[in-house]
């Protein structure tokens, strides 16, 4: 972890004196200080996505700046911003959420100047503000792109979750980079004609954007929350292991991504996990001690019949209602009704249970697989076996 630290420390060094060094030697210093103010105090007003990510305001800096001014103070001034709003970002929100931000604006511009330095050299000739515009668009893609996998590969969030669900889950940001860059672009394009007026009909339609992305982040936030504070409810009653569901849900949100399912299938899957033990709280009488098994029968119809009361989670209760189904019976290959999601639940559930039970982690994962005959889906063990892998888990 220091070495990682001093290593971030070192290149966003390395990165700033060089952007200063060659501004100062093509003579073009001050351009390049107030692009790298751009991008610096952009750190410090972030986009708040649906996921909670802060995303800067690099990507309308950098859209404005190429439309306005030449290749080196872009680059000198991101040279010499990007470190800066790293730090300033830290100070403001803190070293640990901080810690992804450098790498992902920096492979971001690294992208988008690559194409449209590409782009320019393919088509010489274009000109006007149409054909600067079709440049922008893939170039803002592409930084999306290369961000949204520069995050995923450096955050530590990789030591619980793949990299492939990380990055899947970071293209959904996209409407963010899509204002950004629209912003950025509608300075550029008026800049020559209104002068510095053009800052302020840029930043309307961005500060208007703003509030939304801040009460949809905020939404989304209380949304989870209350999906969380329900899923306790049968653990505050002593019909749960305490923690079972968080647990559940952390391990099926792992299992989902190695399947490759999609952000939306994967947040169904989190909230199945946290809502599966909610029917308990009806069978009082019948219900299985802490400790006992996952998921099943009756507890799985009434827990999906709950959640089903909420329109908006009918597609949960439905993983919920699977949830207590083998993958298959005797002379079937396999349930074709039965979701990938809905095992995946399963399997998380099982696992938990029996490690709050006492069972050593290996042994709790080898009574899967002897499960695996018609219970458990053998692919989704073979998945959780991946996420114990990367998480440490001993004895295995």
């Amino acid at each position: 972890m220091r070495s990682h630290h001093l290593l971030r420390w070192g290149l966003a060094a390395a990165g700033a004196a060089g952007g200063l060094g060659v501004a100062l030697a093509e003579g073009e210093l001050l351009p390049t200080l107030a692009v790298a103010t751009a991008f610096g105090l952009g750190h410090l007003v972030p986009v708040r996505t649906e996921t909670g990510r802060r995303q800067p305001l690099s990507p309308a800096v950098a859209a404005a700046a190429a439309l306005s001014l030449s290749l080196w103070p872009v680059l000198c001034g991101a040279a010499l911003g990007l470190p800066l709003g790293w730090v300033l970002a830290g100070l403001r929100f803190g070293q640990q959420e901080s810690a992804d931000v450098l790498p992902g604006e920096a492979a971001g511009l690294a992208a988008f100047t690559a194409v449209m330095t590409g782009l320019g050299a393919l088509l010489p000739g274009a000109d006007g503000a149409w054909a600067q515009l079709t440049m922008l668009v893939p170039a803002g893609g592409a930084w999306h792109l290369a961000s949204s996998g520069a995050r995923a590969g450096w955050t530590e969030m990789r030591r619980r979750f793949g990299a492939g669900f990380l990055w899947r889950t970071a293209l959904t940001d996209w409407p963010a980079y899509v204002v950004l860059i629209s912003a950025g672009a509608l300075y550029g394009l008026t800049r020559e004609s209104m002068g510095w007026w053009a800052v302020l009909l840029a930043a309307l339609p961005y500060l208007f954007s703003h509030l939304a992305f801040s009460r949809l982040a905020t939404t989304a936030a209380t949304y989870e929350q209350t999906i969380r504070a329900l899923g306790r409810v049968p653990e505050a009653g002593g019909f749960g292991l305490p923690g079972h569901a968080e647990r559940s849900a952390d391990l099926a949100v792992a299992i989902g991504g190695e399947l490759g399912l999609s952000a939306t299938e994967i947040r169904r899957v989190e909230h199945a996990a946290l809502l599966a033990d909610i029917g308990r709280v009806v069978l009082v009488g019948s219900a299985r001690p802490a400790g006992g098994e996952g998921v099943v029968g009756d507890v799985a119809e009434w827990s999906a019949a709950i959640v089903a009361e909420a329109p908006a989670l009918r597609p949960v209760a439905a993983i919920v209602g699977q949830s207590c189904r083998p993958y298959r019976r005797p002379g079937e290959e396999r349930d074709p009704a039965l979701t990938p999601s809905a095992q995946a639940v399963k399997v998380a559930a099982a696992y938990d249970n029996a490690v709050g039970s006492g069972a050593a982690p290996v042994d709790a994962l080898e009574m899967l697989h002897r499960g695996a005959a018609y219970d458990f889906d053998p692919e989704v063990v073979a998945a959780l076996r991946r996420v114990l892998l990367r998480r440490g888990c001993p004895g295995l």
